[in-house]
């Protein structure tokens, strides 16, 4: 019997040094895993962060150009007004200048 005792003393060593392998490589497993998903998240939060902000810059830009654009608008406005206003003085000259002088004759 001592040897049937040897035996089956063998054998749980054997079954809990397997059982304690088999947690540690399991445990090894679940935190790479862990690992592996914090990772991840972590490049989708990044990538979703640079989006964000890469559509709020796009939006101030544009946002800027907008203005840009009103105030060359508003310069193109004044530039062409001041342009009529201009000509019609070069092209009414010659009739003031007559109105001027019945005016002095009168």
């Amino acid at each position: 019997m001592a040897n049937q005792e040897k035996a089956n003393k063998a054998a749980e060593k054997l079954a809990q040094t397997t059982r304690d392998s088999y947690k540690t490589v399991l445990e090894h497993v679940v935190g790479m895993q862990e690992r592996n998903v914090r990772f991840a998240q972590g490049m989708v939060d990044n990538s979703i962060k640079e989006l964000r902000q890469q559509a709020e810059t796009n939006q101030a830009m544009t946002q800027e150009l907008v203005e840009r654009t009103e105030k060359q608008r508003d310069a193109y406005k004044t530039l062409v007004q001041e342009s009529v206003d201009s000509y019609m003085d070069i092209a009414f000259a010659p009739f003031s200048y007559y109105k001027k002088g019945l005016e002095a004759v009168k």
